[in-house]
């Protein structure tokens, strides 16, 4: 079976008021003068003057020329080149096209009939409603409304503009795919990203590769982000950064949510924060780690739920639970809390870090309060009670007040030799550290002491009761380091 090529439909003259033959052109080439009209199927040619070349179906169009395609597409400018065999047509100068959804102003345009392409090399404007893009390069779709640009994109909006080196746009859905280096700013925030598309009706986009939301207090970064400006909703993929830049906090994690009209957002999955101090980083890890503000006055509030750890070089930390309150800078650990600083353990049912001027500062201990130093291989120094207050400097413990049912079993010791323990019950008291450890007491309400030899104390007294060592539990700083070192990297 032989397939043949639908032979090409001839030009036809609709009307002009005049009408000769040029001698001057070999071939026979018709000269048309004053309100010139061509057809060709459902295609018309408008001019005020034109050439059609018989021979090779070809049309050469001036001035005020107007092209009619399918009833549906407008195209204008003042020079047309038309070559009636493969249906293309070139338009120069002036240049206009415009359907229901779009007008297009350019320098150049060529259009192909057969495709219903349209495309430009030389720069060229779109407006779609509210939307006016312009590139250097363009093509339009005509049967499914969409463009392509490339080089120097630019789309702007009264709510935002956007910059990119490729753009796809449809101006029935109105969805803007960008691929290459792209930013879209407004008045809110700064979006940049290498990949993804954007939904300019309902201001709903997905950002890809090196997504990046930059607002007045905050910065989001991520593998991929989804966004919805209007709610200020957005769900963030893979390795993300969130940077409260007025509360000096990055959260890190692999999944994560912000609800940015109700300025609360949480992060999981290897959940991370770093919170940048005076002169070091203090790191937190949990399972899921949320951040918030009640109202657009108050600072900043972060919540680690589930195995939740702190590290700092100095100072370590384990709890189920914690609260950071940036208002009054306090860290409160919940549920069987540890704190570590140097040899020294503390527990309690609840423990308050209270921060100054960017610093660890003090400490208070609610309820069954209990201080455990190392002394050497097998001795430690402890305090116990029902509440305790701690001072630091710099970062380490300096000294502690015991309030109520205090209680004390300390070393005493003369160069590197032990002389006994001093056992010592006593509603309040405080002890001094020196080098992070307890150096000397004092006992304030009804001191019951006893200073006894060590060959006179068996190992079970050298212990106050609930007396437990948990060094296994204190978070590895190496390894935390290295964890660190990657999940920054």
């Amino acid at each position: 079976m032989l397939c043949y090529a639908q032979k090409p439909t001839k030009v036809e003259i609709v009307s002009a008021r005049s009408l000769e033959y040029d001698q001057r052109v070999t071939g026979k080439v018709k000269k048309l003068i004053g309100d010139v009209q061509l057809k060709q199927n459902k295609t018309f040619l408008f001019c005020d003057s034109a050439y059609l070349f018989e021979e090779t179906n070809y049309v050469e169009a001036y001035h005020h020329v107007r092209i009619i395609h399918n009833d549906s597409i407008f195209m204008y400018g003042d020079l047309l080149k038309y070559d009636g065999n493969n249906k293309t047509a070139r338009l120069e100068k002036n240049v206009r096209m415009n359907d229901k959804k779009m007008n297009l102003t350019c320098n150049e345009l060529d259009f192909d009939m057969n495709s219903n392409k349209a495309f430009y090399t030389t720069g060229g404007k779109i407006i779609n409603n509210e939307n006016t893009l312009t590139s250097k390069v363009g093509y339009y779709f005509t049967d499914t409304k969409e463009f392509y640009y490339r080089n120097s994109v630019e789309l702007t909006n009264p709510n935002y503009s956007m910059t990119c080196d490729t753009l796809k746009y449809n101006t029935i859905s109105r969805i803007t795919s960008f691929f290459g280096p792209t930013n879209i700013i407004s008045k809110s925030d700064k979006i940049y990203c290498e990949n993804g598309w954007y939904n300019t009706e309902n201001e709903i986009a997905q950002f890809n590769k090196n997504a990046i939301v930059t607002s007045k207090a905050n910065q989001l970064k991520a593998d991929s982000i989804y966004y919805e400006r209007k709610t200020e909703f957005g769900k963030a993929f893979g390795n993300i950064q969130l940077t409260d830049t007025s509360n000096k906090i990055v959260i890190y994690g692999d999944y994560g949510e912000l609800i940015g009209k109700e300025k609360r957002s949480y992060v999981t999955l290897n959940a991370m924060a770093k919170k940048m101090l005076d002169k070091d980083s203090m790191y937190l890890f949990a399972d899921t780690i949320f951040s918030y503000q009640k109202t657009s006055k108050q600072k900043q509030i972060v919540k680690a739920y589930y195995h939740a750890k702190i590290l700092k070089l100095d100072i370590q930390a384990v709890c189920d639970s914690l609260v950071y309150n940036n208002e009054d800078s306090t860290i409160t650990l919940y549920h069987q809390p540890i704190l570590w600083s140097g040899q020294n353990q503390i527990t309690s049912d609840t423990i308050v870090m209270f921060m100054n001027n960017n610093k660890l500062d003090s400490f208070y201990l609610v309820n069954n309060a209990f201080v455990i130093s190392r002394e050497g291989a097998k001795e430690f120094n402890q305090v116990k009670g029902k509440n305790m207050k701690g001072f630091f400097e710099d970062n380490k413990i300096k000294f502690i007040c015991v309030y109520g049912n205090g209680q004390s079993i300390y070393y005493a010791k003369e160069d590197t030799a032990y002389m006994g323990v001093n056992v010592v019950d006593c509603s309040e008291m405080e002890f001094y550290f020196s080098k992070n450890k307890i150096d000397k007491g004092k006992f304030i309400t009804q001191p019951d002491a006893v200073f006894y030899p060590l060959d006179e104390m068996k190992s079970d007294e050298l212990r106050l009761k609930g007396f437990k060592w948990l060094y296994k539990q204190r978070p590895n700083i190496g390894l935390v380091k290295q964890h660190v070192k990657k999940k920054l990297n």
